[in-house]
């Protein structure tokens, strides 16, 4: 009997010797696998009947560390943020330049002042008329160029979320196949462990894209959730999708649902995903590219605003300006009116050798005779009626509103033209001084809009020109946590092109103390405004706006019953978003840079008649003037409200960006570092050491010569008991 069981023993430990053998070979082979963790072999002694009668294998384990493990990819969808966040940075920088780059925005609008600079002191001088129109052309095509860059990267982007979330519909799918796997074997009592570690390697990914919760079940699975509690996988997968948009434009924002969100099963998961290359890429679509935008939007609005204003005083004689259509669209001409207050505006026409023929105050009974609160239409013909009569060639002169709302003048011949100019009295050749000019939007009978300088409201002689989304309202810049400072209750009314005089029964009550959200939930729920009119609240920076879109694409109007005290207090008016990537110099300059303003209508004093001359120089100053000087601009994007030049914010975008991209780098390389550290840990708790794996076979290659020494001699002592049973 106890030949028997040393025969048993011996064979137990030769069997057992194998099995560590084999371990130990698969150790070493797999010593570059990817994910693959050390497996031990746990041997335990076998009991018969009190005795002792050998080893056999008791289990296979893995060395890992799941809390080390958790932690580092907790560190993996850190990286993965930053990493997606650092690519686009990059981009942005390759685009956009430095501060001290001779292509920078910042430097083009210093050339473009330059180019004004010398066009004052010699305005008749040809070319550099046509070198202050290149310029001004090289700075409203390098921010429309930026903005265009801002939203190719946008659907860069989303188009990355698609495949990052097909990606991740595929690891989902493999956990969950590799869970039945586990299950099933753990059940019948097999080895798991590699698939274990496949699974592992998968979870792995999947945190690199998004930050992930999850623990282990009683069979062997492993339920996976987001952080904020959504089931990605259970005793199955969900189907994680995303649908990228091919078209992006600077009015999308995914808060206003132009951008799909990312779906786990049918529970959109967007919001809740908080780390990983997703969260990145969201980020970067709906953070950081749209408040560049918001500060690009910022400074072409006021460069084209401040520009105009001052391009607008003046006129580009020698040259003629006797065809011109203005860039303010009217919603309905026939119903918006106009109030003149605070100054005079003029108009005057003149002949070839820049000698008035005739000139009137808009106001003059005697002259232009508008009456003061008239419509549009109405100051349109009573500016026809009054050119016509001034000379023989004017017969057949019209001034009208033309079929896309915009005043437009054409006096019929060459050889007259016209000019502006506002003057601080009705008395003739008074200082300059532009007229206050107030726009009853919707023909409520109150005031809704106010502008500065007659040429300019109606856009007559723009320099720079852009093509503003009249769909669209925003509010200024509030913070997070903004509520509407009002005494009273007030009411916005909504009016658009089918509805000039204000949509049936669209109007919304706003109170005190209501939030954005409040206020965009309010409009939302008005029936007559559905379908027609949509409100979102759009994050901005640290802030955030509310934004009113007209969904039909028309011309949409806001106004207040009784003033403009809830408008005031939210800054409502026409958006300005998108205004950078339409940024251009206006047709006629491009096509005749002779008529770029130089000089002003002036009053010649002898002879108590207005007059122009080719060497005035005066709104060139101006112009270059303003280029330099200090202009106010709203917080926007990351960059809060301040008064710079223009070149100063152009080189404050860029910095900010630079600022941001270096920190991105910074904490990259820091988290990087990070991960090496809790990789290097993983590395020495889970995976295969050589040295170790050498050391422990020689111990099984000694057992297993051992149990084959005492199978051998037990064999010869089975040999000689059996010859002498003989």
């Amino acid at each position: 009997m106890s030949l028997n069981l040393a025969l048993t023993s011996a064979v137990s430990g030769l069997n057992t010797a194998q099995a560590g053998l084999d371990v130990i070979s698969n150790n070493i082979a797999n010593v570059n696998t990817e994910g693959y963790t050390r497996k031990q072999f746990v041997a335990e002694s076998v009991i018969l009947a009190g005795r002792g009668a050998g080893v056999r294998l008791s289990d296979i384990i893995n060395h890992v560390d799941q809390s080390l493990l958790k932690d580092l990819r907790k560190q993996h969808s850190a990286v993965g943020l930053l990493e997606s966040s650092n690519k686009y940075y990059q981009r942005i920088q390759d685009t956009f330049g430095t501060t001290g780059s001779n292509s920078s925005i910042s430097n083009r609008i210093n050339q473009l002042q330059e180019e004004i600079s010398s066009l004052s002191t010699d305005p008749s001088s040809v070319s550099q008329q046509l070198s202050a129109v290149q310029a001004a052309r090289s700075v409203a095509e390098n921010i429309k160029a930026m903005s265009e860059t801002l939203q190719t990267l946008r659907m860069s982007a989303d188009l990355e979320i698609e495949n990052a979330a097909t990606l991740m519909n595929n690891l989902l799918a493999n956990i969950s196949s590799l869970n039945s796997q586990i299950s099933i074997n753990q059940a019948g009592k097999r080895q798991v462990e590699d698939l274990q570690d496949k699974r592992d390697v998968a979870l792995n990914k999947l945190s690199d894209l998004i930050d992930v919760s999850y623990f282990s079940n009683a069979d062997g699975s492993v339920s996976v959730y987001t952080r904020d509690g959504t089931t990605l996988v259970d005793s199955s997968a969900a189907t994680a999708s995303h649908a990228a948009r091919h078209i992006v434009g600077p009015t999308m924002t995914f808060a206003g649902k132009d951008f799909n969100g990312i779906f786990a099963g049918v529970r959109d998961i967007t919001s809740g995903i908080r780390d990983g290359k997703i969260k990145g890429l969201i980020e970067m679509r709906d953070g950081v590219l749209p408040n560049m935008q918001a500060q690009l939007d910022e400074l072409a609005h006021n460069m084209m605003t401040e520009i105009n204003r001052v391009h607008n005083r003046g006129t580009s004689y020698p040259t003629s300006i006797n065809q011109i259509t203005g860039s303010r669209t009217f919603m309905n001409s026939a119903t918006q009116t106009i109030t003149l207050s605070g100054a005079q505006a003029k108009v005057i026409l003149h002949d070839i050798n820049g000698a008035e023929i005739a000139s009137s105050n808009v106001l003059d009974a005697a002259g232009i005779n508008f009456t003061n609160g008239g419509t549009v239409n109405a100051l349109a013909t009573a500016m026809q009626a009054w050119v016509r009569l001034q000379d023989a060639q004017l017969v057949n002169a019209t001034v009208a509103v033309n079929a896309d709302g915009n005043m437009a003048i054409d006096l019929g011949t060459e050889t007259v033209g016209i000019a502006f100019r506002d003057e601080e009295s009705s008395i003739k050749g008074s200082d300059q001084q532009d007229v206050q000019i107030d726009i009853d939007l919707d023909a409520g009978g109150l005031n809704d809009r106010t502008y500065f300088g007659f040429s300019n409201f109606l856009g007559l002689n723009d320099y720079l020109i852009s093509r503003p989304n009249l769909s669209l309202w925003d509010t200024g810049f509030k913070t997070a946590n903004y509520t509407l400072g009002i005494p009273a209750a007030r009411t916005l009314v909504f009016t658009d092109t089918a509805n000039p005089t204000g949509i049936p029964a669209g109007t919304v009550i706003v109170n005190p103390g209501e939030s954005l959200e409040q206020i965009a939930a309010n409009v939302n729920a008005n029936a007559a405004l559905q379908g027609r009119v949509k409100a979102e609240v759009v994050p901005e920076g640290s802030g955030e706006r509310l934004r009113f879109e007209h969904v039909l694409g028309q011309q949409l109007v806001i106004s207040e019953v009784g003033g403009r005290i809830a408008i005031d207090a939210m800054g409502i008016n026409f958006s300005s978003n998108g205004i950078a990537q339409n940024l251009a110099v206006k047709q006629t300059l491009i096509d005749d840079a002779s008529r770029i303003s130089r000089g002003e209508v002036k009053l010649d004093t002898l002879k108590g008649t207005y007059v122009l001359a080719e060497g005035d120089n005066t709104v060139a100053v101006q112009m270059a003037d303003l280029l330099v000087s200090k202009v106010a601009f709203n917080p926007a994007g990351l960059l809060g409200g301040t008064s710079v030049s223009f070149s100063d914010y152009a080189a404050s975008i860029i910095s900010r960006n630079s600022t941001e991209a270096a920190a991105a780098k910074a904490n990259l390389k820091l988290q990087e570092d990070l991960k090496g550290a809790l990789d290097l840990k993983a590395a020495q708790a889970s995976g295969v050491n050589l040295d170790e794996e050498m050391a422990t076979l020689i111990v099984y290659q000694q057992t297993y010569a051992a149990s084959a020494k005492v199978i051998s001699t037990t064999q010869q002592l089975f040999d000689i008991l059996n010859n002498l049973i003989q």
